[in-house]
């Protein structure tokens, strides 16, 4: 899949629009305290963006700077999140190498009637990166 492919959004007439909080405040580890401009989460935040707006999934997805999601020692992180589904946090994210994987992820989940999405669903490497997830608020309807 190429980062502007939206193929995996069975309907985008019914897509849940969705937000990918992206911590901008990231850093690699051992790196200076270098301005936020320089840092890991920042640049992964303007690919993501610039990929986002780019793409027919602009019109879902809001990409959204986040000052910290206190994940420090899983960097870069991301977290997903749309009204009345299940919300996500990912770390180990890296500007260079993630950015068509998140989209993917993005695609699934938007697509989705709660934001359920399976691990095996979920790209590769966001099987093993994910650090937790939310229910929605209000609860689960079952």
């Amino acid at each position: 899949m190429t980062p502007t492919s939206s193929s995996l959004v069975d309907d985008a007439q019914t897509a849940r629009p969705s937000v990918l909080h992206v911590c901008t405040s990231c850093r690699t580890p051992g790196s200076p305290r270098e301005p936020e401009e320089n840092r890991a989460g920042f640049k992964l935040y303007q690919e993501l963006y610039t990929v986002f707006r780019d793409s027919t999934l602009g019109h879902h997805v809001k990409v959204q700077p986040t000052v910290c999601l206190n994940v420090c020692s899983r960097h870069c992180g991301i977290a997903l999140s749309s009204p009345g589904a299940w919300s996500y946090i990912f770390g180990d994210q890296n500007p260079s190498e993630s950015t068509s994987d998140i989209v993917e992820c993005l695609s699934i989940y938007i697509g989705t009637e709660d934001g359920v999405m399976r691990r095996e669903k979920r790209p590769k490497s966001l099987r093993t990166s994910i650090l937790g997830r939310v229910p929605p608020q209000g609860g689960i309807t079952e």
